[in-house]
């Protein structure tokens, strides 16, 4: 009896270890997931970037960035020169002149619209892009801080602002070179923005006060919408000469501001640029147009427009092209080269377009009466 006893103690034992054994096993199995978990959870922890955009915002990026909309065209237009591959949606869709040098695929781009501007961003469209972060670029405005705020609480999404003026373009391009893994190809493109605004500004030392241009940049349908001296849309104009447009409270928008016909004449410039789509064409049968001097003796001309006007509209990186266009067509004795080799290399830069000779005349064909 006490033997057995003995024996059933040690078959109690012996069950008592196996149901133990079993038990720390899954212990040590919840506790490895546990610690997979808690290095998922430090892996996200250091996935991201605290990125401080021009607003002075601190937004989390990823760090690893392959989807990205602009909002906005020269948001736009800087993001297909760096990145083309990364944009997933477009402010607006290309037409047939842009797909020529930015090719079909890009062209079939999702379309979502401007947040400023136009504003008529479709969120909709833009949340169904799917991309990681959303960029706004060009001149700071007032509100930004809080427009941007509220539209990435809105949507979720990181939303950021990096200020590109003619003098920031070239560290635009390295902050987006940064943040987008393309530090190489970013300084590439700044070191050129920046060479050859030096370029411009240096020429223009060397020419007397009393030998700058007294121009004026017309646009719209009666050539009377300016844009004024001092506006964000003006940098290029400002640099070149003397812009008469002087207006007291001037807008914001690429298109200027409309003036007067008695405006025009008070003003009476030398020289006058008109923008494409204007009344170049017809300027020299106009009967206003017609009392200028400037119109009489020929001094007027016309911004080349492909695929962007070369001087703003959007106020991007095809004013680097316009400065030296306009330097070329103003000044030719100090802005001596040519402009052909200019052109072929700004689009090779920043439309990734091998421009052919005959491309460019057919561009420049129709800038001068």
């Amino acid at each position: 009896m006490k033997k057995k006893m003995l024996v059933m103690k040690a078959l109690a034992l012996c069950l008592s270890v196996m149901m133990v054994v079993p038990g720390c096993g899954a212990t040590k199995e919840k506790e490895n997931t546990t610690q997979k978990e808690e290095m998922k959870d430090d892996q996200k922890q250091t996935d991201f970037i605290v990125f401080k955009d021009s607003c002075g915002r601190e937004v989390e990026l990823p760090t690893q960035i392959d989807r990205i909309v602009p909002m906005g065209p020269p948001a736009q237009m800087s993001l297909m020169a760096l990145a083309p591959e990364k944009v997933v949606g477009v402010t607006r869709k290309f037409n047939e002149k842009e797909t020529k040098y930015f090719g079909e695929e890009v062209a079939n781009l999702p379309e979502f619209g401007s947040f400023y501007g136009a504003e008529d961003l479709n969120k909709e469209a833009l949340l169904a892009a799917k991309p990681q972060v959303i960029i706004d670029m060009g001149e700071a405005k007032n509100g930004n801080k809080e427009d941007l705020d509220g539209l990435q609480e809105q949507l979720g999404i990181p939303t950021i602002f990096i200020e590109s003026s003619l003098q920031s373009t070239g560290e635009s391009f390295r902050t987006l070179g940064k943040i987008l893994g393309k530090t190489k190809e970013a300084e590439k493109l700044a070191t050129y923005c920046e060479t050859k605004l030096e370029m411009v500004q240096k020429g223009m030392e060397k020419i007397p006060e009393d030998k700058k241009k007294h121009y004026l940049y017309a646009g719209g349908d009666n050539g009377l919408w300016v844009v004024s001296k001092d506006s964000f849309h003006a940098e290029v104009l400002d640099m070149l000469g003397d812009n008469v447009a002087v207006l007291a409270e001037p807008t914001r928008k690429g298109s200027g501001d409309e003036i007067s016909g008695e405006q025009l004449l008070l003003w009476n410039p030398e020289l006058v640029i008109f923008a494409p789509n204007s009344i170049y064409d017809t300027v020299k049968e106009d009967e206003l147009w017609g009392q200028l001097e400037a119109i009489q003796n020929d001094r007027y001309y016309q911004v080349p427009s492909s695929p962007y006007n070369w001087m703003g509209m959007p106020p991007s990186i095809n004013r680097f092209l316009g400065m030296q266009w306009a330097a070329n067509i103003l000044y030719p004795d100090v802005f001596d080269y040519d402009m052909y080799e200019v052109a072929k290399e700004y689009y090779d830069l920043f439309y990734h377009y091998e421009l052919t000779k005959e491309e460019f005349q057919n561009i420049i064909g129709s800038v001068k009466k």
